[in-house]
């Protein structure tokens, strides 16, 4: 954060990662067309009467209104619903951290069926829409993964799509929102309720089984630490200015911080972006374009998550879209019926 505030006016685009993550051109480019979108959209509500963004073909008024059951404003119903110029503003791209499953004897998620039986496959299974009809992913993993043989390091040589796994996040933590062109369809990452700018959460309305359960919020098992960020100067010049409750440059002096500023959190608090995505009321958003997608998921390329973490936490990177494609579905159901 030092060095972000001295060179903050010699440069234009800052990338703040781990050393262990592999970060692309294409990383930046699909981040920098996404933010120009976000953009696009918060010019177009400035310049609206009721300063609200709004689709060309918005669905017809439903009534009732899912009702918010924690701190939220919005409840778990919003799907294409007009946004206030405040909220597109908090809007951010976000990125998923994967692996390569490596090709060692053993490897136990590598067992029959374990990967198959991931979470919430019954709830929500896989959207068909987002395989081809051989059964493979709509998406690709040349663009975050790709290696030559022999690889480098600990990384797994000419990957398939199917070996690409993702572990710091599910779909009960996940929504799906239709935002006006040309953003359009993404996927809302988890956000404090207090930040929330309003989505169509996968548990809509009893898909977990029981009635009013509340939605995973600030849950380090499931928040989606992308081990970093990067941004415009003008975006971390937001950050500093208005988002970040105590600023995000140093010093870290302000009442916000109680006289302890760096004691008292983490690595993943300053580089992997849980301050920004934690405190700084900003939402993460995935685009669902499968040509876009693919360009949002970053490989730890240290490779050695997938023999640490619980089987149960982990899954496909595919099956995961796949859930969000059949949340998605289920969100367009939805407005059918009005």
């Amino acid at each position: 954060r030092f060095v972000l505030r001295h060179k903050l006016p010699f440069y234009d685009f800052f990338v703040c990662f781990e050393d262990d993550m592999r970060v692309t051109a294409d990383h930046v480019i699909n981040f920098l067309e996404l933010s120009s979108g976000i953009q696009h959209l918060h010019n177009q509500a400035l310049s609206n009467s009721d300063h609200h963004a709004h689709v060309s073909d918005p669905s017809p008024p439903r009534s009732p209104r899912h009702k918010p059951n924690d701190g939220a404003l919005f409840g778990n119903d919003v799907i294409d619903d007009p946004v206030q110029a405040e909220h597109v503003k908090r809007l951010f791209p976000g990125f998923l951290r994967v692996e390569v499953l490596d090709r060692q004897p053993d490897h136990p998620l590598r067992r029959p069926g374990v990967l198959d039986n991931h979470g919430f496959v019954k709830e929500i299974p896989p959207s068909t829409n987002a395989f081809t009809s051989n059964g493979e992913s709509m998406l690709k993993p040349t663009n975050c993964c790709a290696e030559d043989d022999p690889p480098r390091g600990k990384t797994t040589p000419h990957p398939k799509m199917d070996e690409l796994i993702l572990w710091e996040t599910n779909i009960q933590a996940t929504g799906v929102r239709k935002y006006a062109d040309p953003v359009g369809w993404v996927a809302a990452m988890p956000v404090e309720d207090r930040s929330d700018v309003g989505s169509y959460w996968s548990g809509y309305p009893n898909v977990y089984g029981k009635e009013n359960v509340k939605r995973p919020r600030r849950i380090d098992a499931t928040i989606g630490n992308q081990a970093g960020f990067m941004a415009t100067r003008s975006q971390i010049e937001y950050f500093h200015n208005v988002a970040c409750p105590g600023g995000f440059f140093p010093p870290y002096d302000s009442q916000h911080w109680k006289g302890d500023s760096l004691q008292r959190h983490s690595v993943e608090f300053w580089s992997g972006g849980f301050q920004l995505f934690g405190q700084c009321f900003l939402n993460r958003i995935l685009s669902l374009d499968p040509k876009k997608f693919e360009r949002q998921l970053i490989y730890h390329v240290s490779n050695n998550k997938q023999r640490t973490i619980a089987a149960k936490k982990v899954i496909r990177v595919g099956d995961f879209y796949g859930q969000i494609m059949k949340v998605k579905e289920r969100a367009e159901e939805l407005i059918r019926q009005f």
